[in-house]
């Protein structure tokens, strides 16, 4: 016999009191009414959540029920939306009935009312932003002006919602056409077209010309370049750019071509830009022209992945002097970051200046993170795990399970509506303190939320528990595993908390399953391979999920030369690739991790070996070197390269 609702199967098995079971199953029935309003809504039937509200009341969703019934009001000034905002306050329920109330009330017109709610969002999304920034650029607010301007500035990829904003700081004067220019420069260097367009139609920009106007500089840019022959005023100087900057970010080689015989006439700041593209992708491909037009770039002012890929060139030639240059020339907030902090102090050790290194290393050791734990080891000590906090109380595990947006939280997954539960869970925790967090994590560990729990741990301050941050659930099943393959149980570890965070039935976009996430084709290919027979659903149960996932960790680390760092690039990416990116030289294990090409692998491989630094301390009690784990890449060799393919 099996029961529909996981509750009422719980209760039966433990032969709970009669009561309790009629509570059991009185909160299956509102559950269940919950997913009928929220059906409901979807299908835009409004008339039958009012009819559903009434069973609702104490549900811990309620909140949302009553939002969903105000939506016919969201186009008036409406007393009840007015008071359903001043009853739930700060919770996520009113941030979210806000923000939709501005966006009615801006397509409307209404500016006052927006202006007067947009102030109240406490983390509004980019639209609903522009949308209350709007009202007070038009009214001279130079702080809105201020806040408008970072956007303009930063962003590439505004909603629609922006524009209007963006023609109020043009009609106010707070726009040059240069800010045009450099911000469609920027656009189309990250290949968002339809937004620079959007961008040159802010500025009144005539960009019709003979030689085909915008359209052929985005669609033909060679063609448009030959039309064109040599510029004659600022704004052929700027297609001209831009049409560099297209071929640039899609077909460097020839870019390079195209500058050097259409490039005369542009500006030195406009040449350089181009390099900056060029390089960056040139980069991305680890060719060895990249470095050439990395320093032909100078240090123009780039996007940020295109800086990055700045210096990661520069890294992968061990070019400290060009390391230096490059990471001196970054912008705030960028040159902060710990990968650049590491990388800059990295730079001032090869040149000799110790005690300037030193100070670098200083501003991040002690971080629980990849750079933050090499940076510890440059001074000399090994990544330490803090004093254990004292457990969260019962009083304070009492205080945090009463707030509202917990008990939300816990229903969302209650009721498998896990992204919703995710957003919910995150908003919870915004303003706790450390021993708030400690708690909330305590709490999403009791009710086997384990990503939940990492993510409240995550946050503390000074109070930590680590082992919270990095917990060891299913430990019988990946400890044996782990044994029968041979395989570092804390690499194991580092990389499924990097995979899955521990959610058993995790699924990603491309549909990799289970705590480590392993790929059907992949699944299917181990499980022949070691003559076990899969069933439907079995990549998420966790024994073979994790039978799977360590039988090919372990094919993975003996066909990339029992190299973590390469085993866990593959993991993620494929053997291929991993072995792709290896160089003609030697490469130090960081470097090779700074300058894998996916962005999303580069910091996949990062924390998982950094994961694995805290969870052999917390399992041993020793702290490992992580630079020694990171050892040296060897080079791209015949033998290695034509080593059979695994999936």
């Amino acid at each position: 016999m099996t029961f529909a609702f996981p509750v009422l199967s719980v209760c039966l098995k433990r032969g709970l009191a009669a009561g309790l079971l009629a509570v059991s199953i009185n909160a299956m029935a509102q559950d269940a009414t919950y997913l009928s309003a929220r059906d409901a809504v979807k299908n835009g039937q409004l008339g039958k959540v009012e009819q559903l509200y009434p069973q609702l009341k104490q549900h811990e969703l309620a909140p949302y029920v009553e939002s969903w019934m105000l939506k016919p009001q969201l186009t008036s000034d409406s007393p009840e939306i007015r008071a359903f905002l001043k009853k739930y306050e700060g919770e996520r329920p009113a941030e979210l009935l806000r923000a939709d109330w501005i966006r009615a009330q801006a397509k409307q017109g209404n500016w006052t009312l927006v202006a007067q709610q947009g102030v109240l969002m406490l983390q509004p999304e980019p639209d609903v932003q522009c949308y209350a920034l709007q009202p007070r650029v038009n009214n001279g607010d130079s702080a809105a002006k201020d806040q408008a301007n970072v956007l303009w500035t930063t962003g590439v990829d505004s909603p629609d919602a922006c524009q209007g904003l963006f023609d109020a700081l043009w009609a106010n004067g707070a726009l040059k056409a240069s800010d045009g220019w450099a911000r469609a420069r920027r656009q189309v260097a990250m290949n968002k077209l339809n937004q620079a367009r959007q961008t040159l139609s802010v500025m009144r920009v005539n960009v019709n010309d003979a030689a085909g106007g915008l359209d052929a500089v985005l669609s033909r840019p060679v063609i448009y370049l030959e039309r064109m022959g040599t510029p004659n005023d600022e704004t052929q100087k700027e297609l001209a750019t831009l049409a560099l900057v297209r071929m640039a970010r899609n077909e460097p080689g020839s870019a390079v071509s195209a500058l050097k015989r259409y490039g005369s006439g542009l500006d030195k700041a406009q040449q350089e830009y181009v390099w900056g593209i060029i390089g960056w992708q040139l980069g991305i491909q680890q060719s060895p022209e990249a470095l050439d037009a990395v320093k032909k770039s100078g240090t123009v002012l780039l996007p940020d992945d295109a800086m990055a890929w700045r210096i990661r060139v520069a890294l992968r030639a061990q070019d400290w002097s060009l390391v230096r240059k490059d990471i001196e020339a970054m912008p705030e907030p960028m040159i902060n970051s710990p990968e650049w902090v590491y990388w800059l102090g990295r730079s001032f050790k090869a040149q000799g200046r110790d005690s300037a290194a030193e100070e670098q290393f200083k501003k991040i050791a002690g971080q629980p993170n990849f750079y933050g734990v090499l940076a510890t080891e440059e001074l000399g000590g090994r990544a330490k795990l803090p004093t254990q906090a004292a457990p969260a109380t019962a009083e304070e595990i009492r205080q945090v399970e009463r707030q509202p947006g917990i008990r939300r939280a816990l229903a969302m997954y209650r009721l498998d509506l896990r992204p919703e539960g995710v957003k919910e869970w995150s908003w919870a925790l915004r303003g706790m303190n450390d021993r708030q967090l400690l708690a909330a994590a305590e709490i999403a560990q009791r009710n086997q939320i384990i990503d939940r729990s990492i993510s409240a741990a995550d946050r503390t301050k000074e109070e930590h528990n680590y082992k919270l941050r990095f917990p060891t659930p299913h430990a019988d099943k990946i400890m044996t595993h782990s044994d029968r393959q041979n395989l570092d149980k804390a690499w194991v570890y580092g990389l499924m908390r990097q995979e899955s965070r521990f959610v058993t039935n995790a699924k990603s976009n491309v549909g990799a399953a289970g705590l480590m996430q392993v790929m059907p084709a992949t699944g299917k290919w181990v499980a022949n391979k070691i003559g076990v027979k899969l069933g439907p659903g079995d990549l998420h149960d966790p024994d073979t999920n994790v039978m799977l996932g360590t039988t090919y960790m372990r094919l993975v680390l003996e066909s990339l030369d029992n190299h973590p760092v390469l085993a866990s690039a593959a993991y993620n990416a494929g053997p291929g690739r991993a072995r792709k990116w290896r160089d003609v030289k030697p490469l130090e294990g960081a470097v090779y991790a700074e300058t894998i090409p996916f962005s999303e692998t580069r910091d996949y491989v990062k924390k998982v070996m950094s994961n694995a630094v805290f969870y052999q301390t917390l399992m041993t009690g020793n702290s490992p070197s992580l630079k020694v784990m990171l050892g040296t890449i060897a080079p791209k060799s015949a033998k290695t390269d034509s080593a059979p393919e695994l999936p």
